[in-house]
Parts: C-alpha cells; sequence; structure tokens
C-alpha cells in the first residue's frame, strides 16, 4: 500500500523523511542520504552521566560513512564548555544502527545544560555534517538536559517508570522509535524504574525488513520479547513488553489498548492503514480483554483523546465508549498523554462522572506515547511540505508511580494493577493512616519540580465525589506531612500541584485509596504493604 489518501492520516504523527507517494513523488523534506538522529533524556539525575544516543535510519537505501561526533557541553549558568571528540570511521549499509555515548557531567553544576552533538559523514564523495538531527527546515538547535540538583523526588516504598513509549520494532513506513538499550539508560538516567514497551499491533505483525506483508511467525514479537528479557537480566529498570493493541469498540471504531505481559501477540490492523477498505479489527475491547492471560495487564491508552476529522474518516478511530471503558477485565485509563492538557481533563471529568454513578472505581495512569523523543518530538506539520519539532509526548515526562518494592517485570506489572497509583510529572503524594478519624497527607518536591502551591483531597461515598477542605502546605515549600481530619467515607484520593521559580506548574495525582485502609488506629500498618 503507498497511496496518498489512506495513508495521509497517519503520516501527520511522525518525522519519517522518506515516505513518499507513488503517484506524487514530490517532498520538500526528502534527501537522499539517511535519517540522523542524536537523542538524551530531558533531565538526569544528580549522578548520571547523559546517555547520548546516535539513530542512523535507511542506510542500506543511502549507504553513509561515519566519521566523528564532536560533542559540545555548555553549562549557561557556570558559563563552562567542555568539548569532546569521538572517533567513528566505520561505513553503514544497514536499516538501522545505533550506539550510546556515555557524556561524564559530573563536574558540571547544576541546572541546564546544552548539548551540541554534530556528526561528520560521508555520502558517497560529498562530505557533510548534522548537528541534533538532519532533518530539513528544523531547528539543529542543541539538546537541552536538565541536570539535577536532588534525586526525582519520590516517597519511600514508591517506584516510576513510563507507561507507554514506542521502540524501533515498531517501524513502518512513517514512523519508528528508539532502540530498547536507549530506552532503558534513558529510563535510569532519569530516575525510573521501568519502561512499558508498547509498539503498534499493526507494525509487530510485519515482516522484519518488509513493511508491508504480515509475518505468520510474527518474528518481531518475538525478538522484542528476547531482548527485553535479555536487558532485565541485567538488573535496573526493566522492559514492560507488550503491545498497542488496535481494537474495535463497541461502536466499531478502532481504539487502542495497552496490553502488557501476554505472552500471546494480539492481531490487531484495522486502522494500520496498510489495505484500502480493511479497517475492521480483528478483536473488540471485549474480545480481546477475554483472550489475555490473567497476569497480564489491560488499560485503555488515551481513551478520550478527540479523533482528528481524518483518522475518524479513513481509518475508522474513534474514542472509547463508557461501556468499553467499565469493563471489569480493564485495569484501568492511561488519561494523561503527555502533558496535562485536554486529554486528561476529558479523561479526568468523565472519570469523576463515572465514580458518581457508583460500582468499582477505575484506575488511572499516565504516559507519554513517546516515538523514541527521549529530548524533544520531532513530526510532520504538512505533509511533503514540513516538519515542525517541540517537547510534547517526550519519554518519561509525566510518569506513571507505584507504591511497591518489586525490582522485575512480572512483579511490576502484577503492582499496575494493583498496588497504590500515581500520575506524576515530578512532585509525590501520599496518604498515610493516622489516629481514628485522622489521615496523614504527606508530600515532596524539590527545587527542580517547585513548591507546593495546593494540596487538594477528594473523597466519595455512596456514588459521590466531594472535595474536602483544602490542605494548607503552610511553611512547608518542599517536603511535609500534615494531619487531616475526615468523615466516613468510601475512599479518599489527593492532588499536590507545586509552582516552580518560573512559575511552570507540576501536579501529582493520588489514585483514591479506600479508607478502610486508612481508618485506623495510630501505628497501624501503612496501606499498601
Amino acid at each position: 500500500m503507498n497511496d496518498p489518501s489512506l495513508i495521509l492520516p497517519l503520516i501527520g504523527l511522525y518525522a519519517e523523511t522518506h515516505y513518499r507517494f507513488r503517484f506524487f513523488p514530490f517532498s520538500r523534506y526528502f534527501r537522499r542520504e539517511p535519517e540522523i538522529i542524536f537523542d538524551a533524556p530531558f533531565r538526569v539525575e544528580p549522578a548520571a552521566p547523559i546517555p547520548l544516543t546516535l539513530l542512523i535510519k535507511d542506510a542500506h537505501r543511502y549507504p553513509i560513512e561515519l566519521e566523528e561526533i564532536s560533542v559540545a557541553l555548555h553549562s549557561p549558568a557556570s558559563g563552562e564548555l567542555v568539548e569532546r571528540r569521538i572517533p567513528l570511521d566505520r561505513a553503514m549499509e544497514c536499516s538501522f544502527w545505533f550506539d550510546i555515548f556515555d557524556l561524564d557531567v559530573g563536574h558540571l553544576p547544576p541546572g541546564e545544560l546544552l548539548v551540541k552533538a554534530t556528526l561528520s559523514y560521508r555520502v558517497g564523495k560529498r562530505r557533510r555534517r548534522a548537528t541534533s538531527d538532519n532533518h530539513p527546515g528544523l531547528s539543529h538547535a542543541p539538546l537541552r538536559v536538565f541536570k539535577a540538583a536532588d534525586p526525582l523526588p519520590l516517597l519511600p516504598g514508591w517506584i516510576a517508570g513510563e507507561l507507554h513509549s514506542h521502540t524501533s520494532y515498531g517501524a513502518d513506513y512513517v514512523e519508528f522509535g528508539a532502540p530498547l538499550e536507549a530506552i532503558k539508560r534513558t529510563a535510569e538516567a532519569l530516575g525510573h524504574s521501568f519502561a512499558a514497551i508498547t509498539d503498534h499491533s499493526y507494525n509487530l505483525d510485519d515482516l522484519p525488513d518488509d513493511y508491508l506483508n504480515s509475518d505468520p511467525d510474527v518474528v518481531k514479537w518475538e525478538l522484542l520479547q528476547e531482548e527485553s528479557a535479555r536487558l532485565n537480566r541485567k538488573g535496573g529498570a526493566q522492559i514492560l513488553a507488550g503491545e498497542e493493541l488496535s481494537c474495535r469498540s463497541s461502536r466499531g471504531r478502532n481504539v487502542h489498548l495497552i496490553i502488557l505481559g501476554n505472552r500471546e501477540f494480539l492481531h490487531g490492523a484495522g486502522d494500520g492503514a496498510e489495505r484500502w477498505f480493511r479497517t475492521r479489527s480483528e478483536f473488540s475491547v471485549a474480545e480481546a480483554l477475554d483472550r489475555i492471560a490473567p497476569e497480564a495487564f489491560a488499560a485503555a491508552a488515551h481513551p478520550l483523546v478527540p479523533t482528528p476529522p481524518l483518522e475518524w474518516l479513513l481509518i475508522r478511530r474513534g474514542e472509547w465508549t463508557g461501556e468499553d471503558l467499565l469493563r471489569p477485565r480493564l485495569d484501568g485509563w492511561q488519561i494523561a498523554n503527555g502533558d496535562w492538557g485536554i486529554d486528561f481533563q476529558r479523561g479526568f471529568a468523565y472519570w469523576q462522572e463515572r465514580v458518581k454513578s457508583g460500582g468499582p472505581i477505575p484506575r488511572l495512569y499516565g504516559g507519554n506515547d513517546a516515538h523514541g523523543n527521549f529530548n524533544r518530538f520531532r513530526q510532520v506539520r504538512l505533509p511533503m511540505i514540513r516538519l515542525v519539532e517541540g517537547d510534547r509526548n517526550v519519554f518519561g515526562r509525566v510518569s506513571t508511580r507505584l507504591k511497591s518494592s518489586a525490582s522485575n517485570s512480572d512483579g511490576i506489572i502484577a503492582a499496575l494493577k494493583s498496588a497504590p497509583l500515581m500520575i506524576s510529572d515530578g512532585p509525590s503524594i501520599d496518604l498515610e493512616p493516622a489516629a481514628e478519624g485522622m489521615v496523614k497527607v504527606v508530600w515532596k518536591s524539590t527545587e527542580e519540580f517547585g513548591a507546593a502551591a495546593s494540596i487538594r483531597l477528594f473523597s466519595g461515598a455512596n456514588g459521590k465525589v466531594e472535595p474536602l477542605p483544602a490542605v494548607d502546605p503552610g511553611g512547608h515549600r518542599h517536603q511535609g506531612e500534615i494531619l487531616q481530619k475526615i468523615s466516613p467515607v468510601s475512599f479518599i484520593g489527593a492532588e499536590l500541584v507545586t509552582e516552580t521559580k518560573l512559575g511552570e506548574r507540576r501536579r501529582a495525582l493520588l489514585n483514591p485509596v479506600p479508607i478502610a485502609l486508612l481508618l485506623k488506629s495510630q501505628g497501624g500498618e501503612s496501606h499498601g504493604k
């Protein structure tokens, strides 16, 4: 398939610069050389080096000779400039290649660092240079990496991770992601303990070197499982192998379901734009949930994101329905998708409406839908005309946090299903038992993520959700705890909003906790243990 009207809805999502229409091959950003991308985490923990990743894609079509990398590390705060040269001296003729280079920044002060990475290379007889990337029309500006003065502000017993990311296993004619090893290294630099791999089902069933034909042996799926297991055996951040399944809602629209820890691959090709008029996915939401293993995790991916008109019309995408969102086997909803914008706002408002109607309380998760994009995203603004870059959907920006001691992939997947849960882009908040009729509100932030601006509790009983009196953080700017009196209710949750010196706001949303776990006499066990 190579037809404009069908593939058009997907082109605008990613910056694959070599795709052109068969019958109208014009493209302003097409170049006869491989795609070159440097990437690095948007922040690193205090003692961590910067893992700088270099990606080379499509060199099998456009062979290249790599000469050297020059890196300039600049600290605007101190004025220090450190330069480094990395010789490569290798010919490249493969479809996808990467390497990771650790940049030692221990001698530089905390704060923003500018990483100017430039590759010198040859295509044929012509020598060229690419800084940050070789995408025509983009800024080629240095990568901005924040070196933290303090570790990620996790409360004791909590871990953080990325719930929605895409990799090189999900590459097709218009998209690609980062290699697993780079994802693991980036997660560790961020202070995260896990990264969920959610490549699209309509890509994972392709032949490894042929995006347009299905592979009955699903080799890419098997390779993803094997490499994930190999990397996990090394310890550190765990890879949670899974897929983002395209399946049918109760209205027949294609929606996306995150599945983790399910050994069987489920096919879902309805909105992959691979064949004319074939937009019906293999499974409905209900059928897919019935098919996965009991220990597997399943969540609605960005369930209430408005569907662009072309995607609605041509590949039959849509929003999740209320019927599907409340299916018992579904573990929850990923309502934060890269930021706290309309995706989150619509999801949280709908969640409150569902809680008011009574019944089980859906669990809320956060992720970023990052297609690589460790530092900034690059995508198409106008197909074949213009690319654009920005800071949305960056890996690890919004994390899912768990109150769990799990340190392996199976344990973390189990914790995703049942452990106390938080969504955050920096600070942390928790509720702990106190004297009878009281709850202890505990929070933590750092200078990086800002001081506590507001703390809001919300509770519910008998199908009602009501805000409790605001908690005054008082003189506790970056860390504190306070006792709060509560009346008997069914559950209680909390939200912390912080504000940095630059006026940026961050948020931590603690999923509701059953009140039975909190209304205990002083000295009772803390919930989640």
